[in-house]
């Protein structure tokens, strides 16, 4: 069946305003890209400061050990460490946990364990000489 010619140019007509339709929606749509673009940045290269905030992060009891000292709990998360910290004496694991985690001062941690500031130290040396004894023996 052979179209008119009136047939033809609606046609044409309809062809020309629906290629016109599209090129404007691709355009909106690539438009729109470019400024989400310009606003978003891909969580990949967001930095790691800013990942920390976003991030939360479930803690467990089985994940740590708690040493209670001077009434504070002190959670351990590293096992081996846990462990050479629990074949220590309490003076001692106390003696390093003040220092270390509530950082505190000889002469503090000499106040409060009754010995003085020289065996304080001393006290925490060999216990780091002893811990590291221990780890070394665990590897």
């Amino acid at each position: 069946m052979k179209l008119s010619d009136f047939q033809k140019t609606v046609q044409c007509r309809f062809e020309s305003c629906l290629k016109k339709v599209v090129r404007h929606v691709v355009k909106d749509y690539q438009q729109g890209l470019k400024r989400r673009k310009d606003k978003e940045i891909p969580f990949c290269e967001l930095p790691e400061i800013v990942v920390e905030k976003l991030a939360v992060w479930d803690e467990y009891e089985t994940d740590y050990t708690i040493f209670n000292v001077c009434g504070n709990d002190i959670r351990i998360c590293d096992d081996e460490l846990a462990e050479a910290l629990k074949h220590l004496s309490e003076r001692n694991r106390e003696n390093l946990l003040m220092y270390y985690f509530l950082e505190m001062s000889d002469t503090e941690i000499a106040k409060r364990q009754n010995i003085s500031r020289s065996g304080v130290f001393q006290n925490r040396h060999n216990s780091l000489e002893l811990m590291k004894k221990i780890l070394k023996e665990k590897r």
